[in-house]
């Protein structure tokens, strides 16, 4: 779990997902484009909010609400809007350096599934190349 997280991405973003996406936000999810928004689904798309919802389905449009007012009144809600942080200043990676590539003896006794390994135990002491 992390605070935050952003993204930046220079030109395009294609992501493909084989059964569904699900995202769940506390609070908003803010959608916004320069051009234009696109949503498009085989069989149904729903948009529920306050209690109300408004369903295009191949049987048409249903909308349902205490109150349907077509332009009359009312206006449109906005988002926070999105605000991601560019990438900070460099950070020296540690120092820490790789451990060593096992050697041909102990590969074998790690495929093996033995019980002891010669080689490893000459290491444990000190008495290896490695």
């Amino acid at each position: 779990t992390r605070a935050n997280d952003h993204l930046t991405v220079g030109v395009n973003q294609h992501i493909k997902i084989g059964t569904g996406q699900f995202i769940d936000a506390g609070q908003e999810i803010h959608l916004s484009s320069g051009m234009k928004v696109v949503l498009e689904a085989g069989a149904e798309l729903t948009l529920v909010g306050g209690g109300s919802f408004i369903k295009i389905d191949g049987g048409g449009v249903t909308m349902s609400g205490p109150a349907i007012n077509i332009n009359s009144g009312g206006g449109p809600g906005s988002g926070t809007g999105a605000a991601p942080l560019m990438p900070g200043v460099l950070k020296q990676a540690d120092a820490d350096k790789a451990g060593a590539v096992l050697t041909p003896a102990q590969i074998n006794t790690l495929k093996r599934n033995a019980p002891f390994c010669e080689e490893c135990e000459k290491c444990k002491a000190g008495a290896c190349a490695i």
